[in-house]
């Protein structure tokens, strides 16, 4: 990458450190709440940013195996299911919609139980 220090996340970082740290406790309890929706967007980012490819890859790999396509897609998947081209009990397509929704989660919200579970 051409870019130096500070990258796009340690900028990121540093604007939701600052929100947080600086601004959270000066601001109504209203405003403190959209804060932390900014927050949590930011965080987002940053970890769409951080493990995106590596994430879309894993999906994209299992999709090029499960649709023997040079272009898949979760578009094309979901019109295939809908066509019945593709077996709903297909251990392959359970796997792939474990795996997308376990990536998915881990940017969207890494917290949540669910994703905690699936992890384990």
């Amino acid at each position: 990458m051409i870019f130096d220090k500070p990258t796009s996340v340690d900028l990121l970082a540093a604007i939701n450190h600052f929100l947080d740290t600086k601004i959270k406790s000066e601001v109504p309890p209203h405003l403190a709440f959209k804060l932390r929706i900014v927050e949590n967007v930011l965080n987002i980012v940053i970890r769409e940013i951080e493990k995106g490819d590596e994430l879309s890859n894993e999906v994209i790999n299992l999709l090029q195996s499960l649709m023997e396509s040079d272009t898949p897609s979760v578009e094309t998947l979901a019109l295939l299911i809908k066509e019945e081209k593709i077996d709903l009990e297909d251990q392959d397509l359970k796997d792939l919609l474990v795996t997308l929704s376990k990536n998915k989660i881990a940017v969207d919200n890494p917290n949540y139980s669910t994703f905690k579970k699936l992890i384990k």
